[in-house]
Formats: C-alpha cells, structure tokens, sequence
C-alpha cells in the first residue's frame, strides 16, 4: 500500500465531499437533503456522490418499497459532482496502477478511506445532527459488499440503520 497517495486521497476526496455537499446545500436553497451517499461500483474504478431530497421518493411512506426508495442510492435524483470529483477519480485511477497489493486489498482500501472520510466530515457536522430523517452511506452498485452496511451502520441512527438493514442487509 502507498500510504502517501491514500493520505492525498484522503484530502482531496475530504475536500470534495465538504466542497460538494455545501454547493448542493446552496443550489438546493430551502429544499432538505436528507441523503447523501458515495457511489462507485464493485472495482472502486471511479466515484461520485449522489444525493436525495424529501420530495424526490417515488413512492409513499405506506408503500412496501418506501425503505428501497428512500436508502436505495442507485434510485436518487441528485447526481451532479459539479465537477468536484475529476481529482479524486484522477488519483484512484493512478492508485490502481501503481499499488501491487492484490486487487481486492486495493477496492477494500479504497472503500475504507472512504468511510474514515464520510465518519470525520460527520463527526465535524457536515452533514447536520444525526437524527431519523438523515442518511449518509457509501453505496457500491451491484454489489453486497460489506461497506454499505458498516457505512450505514456507523453515519446514521440506529433507527435508520435498522431501516436501512431490512431492505439491504
């Protein structure tokens, strides 16, 4: 493992996350995001984060597939990095092909660095008081990989997390 390029990585995806979600916060003006999620795929070859608003679930609190809407990430609406990603995707290219770990270590530190990122900015309030109508997640489509329910587990409430749980854990 390159420690330095994951510190760098750590920065730089740490400013992006902070950099985007308050950019999103302004253009959202008095609409509530209540999800936010980094989404990459199973290879951790790029990512991104995607965000979600109140108004924007398809469906009705009284429909069985509330909780698939509502934490599913791959189902938001707010996709735009703003551009904020380009240097982070930059460096987790240049990761892959520079580290010699085994392709699994590579995607499992990947999506580690990720989660320390997401639990500082919320430990520092980025992304508001955890309560029961927030989310924060990593979200690795097609996938079952463990992160997204470390993630869910250790950003939210345990009311949320447990929401969360019976539709994906």
């Amino acid at each position: 493992m390159n420690i330095q390029l994951i510190e760098n990585l750590h920065t730089e995806l740490k400013n992006a996350v902070s950099s985007h979600y308050k950019e999103l916060l302004s253009r959202c003006g008095d609409e509530t995001i209540y999800g936010y999620s980094l989404f990459t795929d199973d290879c951790v070859t790029s990512m991104g984060p995607v965000a979600n608003k109140e108004r924007s679930i398809k469906v009705n609190k009284s429909d069985p597939l509330y909780n698939y809407y509502r934490y599913g990430a791959v189902e938001w609406d707010e996709w735009d990095d703003f551009g904020l990603f380009d240097e982070v995707n930059n460096m987790i290219k240049k990761y892959h092909e520079t580290v010699k770990d085994s392709f699994d270590n590579r995607v499992n530190t990947l999506l580690k660095e990720s989660l320390n990122v997401l639990m500082e900015l919320e430990a520092e309030g980025l992304f508001g008081n955890k309560n029961d109508n927030r989310f924060i997640v990593i979200c690795v489509s097609d996938s079952s990989n463990e992160i997204m329910t470390e993630s869910a587990r250790k950003l939210n409430t345990l009311k949320v997390y447990e929401q969360y749980a019976s539709e994906f854990a």
